[in-house]
């Protein structure tokens, strides 16, 4: 018999939340493409992907494909040299049971 909660978590899956950002991007201040694109890069959720249109300066800002995905970690704010992005909490969510893994344990 399995049991809902296994013995290596001490925590019930059903109860835990994780928060969710909404993601802003000022176009006309990024430097992102062959530049920068470090929001990119050290988005952990893959929430932004390079942009095909160019900005007024001539870069291509990023654009925001997975924002349901945003957990407010603040890596892409943080990297920004230009503070062209910024992420805000605006809510919660329950996490699935798919979404962890825990080293050592077998599904």
């Amino acid at each position: 018999m399995k049991s809902e909660v296994s013995s290596a978590r001490y925590w019930n899956i059903g109860e835990c939340t994780i928060p969710v950002g909404k993601v802003t991007i000022l176009p006309s201040f990024c430097k992102g493409g062959d530049d920068c694109d470090d929001c990119i890069r050290f988005c952990p959720e893959k929430v932004l992907q390079r942009g095909t249109e160019k900005n007024e300066r001539g870069y291509y800002p990023p654009l925001i494909v997975e924002e349901g995905r945003c957990t407010v970690c603040g890596r892409c704010q943080l990297y920004c040299s230009e503070n062209a992005i910024f992420v805000q909490k605006v809510g919660e969510r329950t996490v699935a049971e798919d979404e962890v893994s825990i080293a050592g344990e077998e599904s």
